[in-house]
């Protein structure tokens, strides 16, 4: 039986996520730079759903709002899509193995990036190409290696604590 993460694990990698989106980003880069903070999101709320739902997705949504410089409340009301949509499909995607688990996650990833250029556009802003697209498929592309990574200090705890 997998224990759960302790809450300084869960903030601790949500930070990390957040400090990489805060990075001098410009250009193409800009365009390609994975949504990890969303990622974890998912990931989190797949895993801990009682550490991690709805209101942490808005809080931290608009945390990005802020610090992208962005409308304030996108970022917020994307992420709360995703993570509605894990809570929804939650038992279905962790019965799949990673590969399935990936393509599961593309498609909340690609509607989350769909209700933000939904957003830019209704506002007045220009289609930014196909290439928007690259960063929902590069953060779902990370799935399996983030999910390997958070679940090593898991397994280690759940080593240890077996009698």
């Amino acid at each position: 039986m997998k224990l759960p993460a302790s809450g300084g694990l869960m903030f601790a990698s949500l930070l990390a996520a957040y400090l990489f989106a805060v990075l001098p980003w410009s250009g193409t880069w800009l365009l390609v730079r994975p949504d990890l903070v969303l990622l974890l999101l998912i990931f989190w709320t797949l895993h801990e759903p009682g550490g991690v739902g709805q209101g942490v997705a808005f809080g931290v949504g608009l945390l990005m709002d802020v610090s992208d410089s962005m409308l304030l409340g996108q970022h917020a009301f994307a992420y709360v899509v995703a993570v509605y949509g894990a809570q929804v499909l939650r038992v279905r995607i962790l019965s799949f193995r990673l590969p399935e688990q990936t393509l599961h996650v593309l498609g909340l990833v690609f509607a989350s990036s769909g209700v933000m250029l939904l957003l830019n556009l209704l506002l007045g802003a220009d289609f930014p190409g196909f290439a928007y697209f690259v960063s929902p498929a590069l953060t779902a592309a990370a799935w399996a290696p983030a999910s390997l990574l958070l679940y090593a200090p898991a397994v280690r705890r759940r080593r240890d604590a077996a009698p």
